[in-house]
């Protein structure tokens, strides 16, 4: 199963549970009370909610602890779970449809769909809609070179989109790569199951749906090539982190070489050191345990040095993720929020961490 679906549904699951037993986690009478944050925005985390099939957005969510009140909600009409992209110097979101369960690998189309001048959309539809193939709602964004990746649902192929920041309706596929990824723990072919593409050493990083996070140097400049020349390469992995479980959510401190790896079926977040160098099965000895139904999606602040963890139906704030390790519920100054109006339950964030 993917796992995104699969906390789609354990955590819908929980909702109905706290629905009718009436202990809501919104409540701030039954609260406990948490640490207080060691750093505070301002910065904004943009949530996708397959519940009430909107992204969410809250303000100033370093400083976030209980309940939170959203300062912008966008419709999107879809629970599929798929990421969600924000890019503040363009002030534009993605948010790349997935195939709804059960027509996984179907042929139909769905939408990437995007809000231009996203901050001042308040409660609108995307302003543009564009149709792509075979999406699982795996997404990253290159600035630099301005491209937007997203990958298939059936296989290891990603499909590129060139000057990504003015997609419109009529946007095509300007290059499809296949990614060259040996994993041992898949039946079948790999398949990107999130991709993270570090602008600063234009690095991809690309979490199998098997066992292993691939990474991939050059990768931006090869894509942009691609697109130039009107090719369709394949890019092979020049490293593999190995034994991981199903990893799925990633998230990076660029600057400290820090990724860190959300592995749901064991309920863990794996931190590794020294990302750019890792290749085969050691470096991620130090893990982030204990969450509830997640980890499913994450996002770094690096202005802040937090990291955002989607544990449906809560997000938790991890203070200096790179030295914590352990249960997440005793992790120092560590703290979460719930929405105030819904119980959070999907996968993508994005977080603009200097507005």
């Amino acid at each position: 199963m993917n796992p995104r679906l699969g906390a789609c549904i354990v955590a819908a699951c929980i909702a109905i549970l706290v629905f009718v037993t009436g202990c809501n986690n919104n409540s701030t009478t039954t609260s406990t009370v948490t640490p207080t944050p060691v750093t505070t925005g301002p910065d904004t985390l943009y949530v996708q909610d397959a519940s009430s099939k909107t992204i969410r957005v809250y303000a100033h969510a370093s400083n976030l602890n209980g309940v939170a009140y959203p300062s912008l909600i966008y419709p999107t009409s879809d629970a599929s779970n798929p990421d969600i992209i924000y890019y503040e110097p363009y002030n534009i979101l993605w948010y790349p449809s997935a195939y709804p369960f059960p027509t996984i690998g179907s042929p139909q189309a769905t939408p990437i769909k995007i809000w231009n001048a996203a901050t001042t959309l308040n409660g609108q539809n995307p302003t543009q809609q564009v149709p792509y193939a075979n999406g699982q709602g795996t997404a990253t964004y290159d600035p630099v070179h301005d491209l937007f990746f997203v990958a298939n649902v059936n296989g290891p192929t990603i499909q590129v989109y060139a000057n990504a920041h003015l997609m419109n309706a009529a946007s095509v596929k300007a290059a499809n790569i296949t990614l060259g990824i040996t994993d041992p723990g898949v039946v079948g072919v790999p398949r990107a199951q999130e991709m993270l593409y570090d602008p600063i050493n234009d690095r991809l990083f690309v979490s199998d749906e098997g066992t292993v996070v691939a990474v991939f140097d050059t990768f931006g400049t090869q894509a942009e090539a691609a697109v130039v020349g009107h090719t369709n390469p394949t890019i092979t992995a020049n490293r593999q982190i190995l034994g991981l479980n199903s990893p799925d959510g990633l998230a990076l401190n660029a600057v400290g070489d820090i990724l860190f790896v959300g592995e749901i079926s064991r309920k863990q977040i794996d931190v590794i050191h020294n990302a750019s160098i890792q290749n085969g099965p050691n470096g991620h000895g130090q893990v982030i345990s204990s969450f509830s139904t997640g980890p499913t999606g994450i996002a770094y602040d690096h202005a802040h040095d937090l990291l955002y963890v989607y544990d449906p139906l809560q997000i938790w704030v991890i203070p200096a993720p790179g030295a914590a390790s352990g249960d997440v519920n005793v992790i120092i100054n560590r703290h979460q929020f719930f929405d105030s109006s819904t119980e959070l339950v999907g996968f993508g964030l994005s977080v603009d961490p200097l507005h």
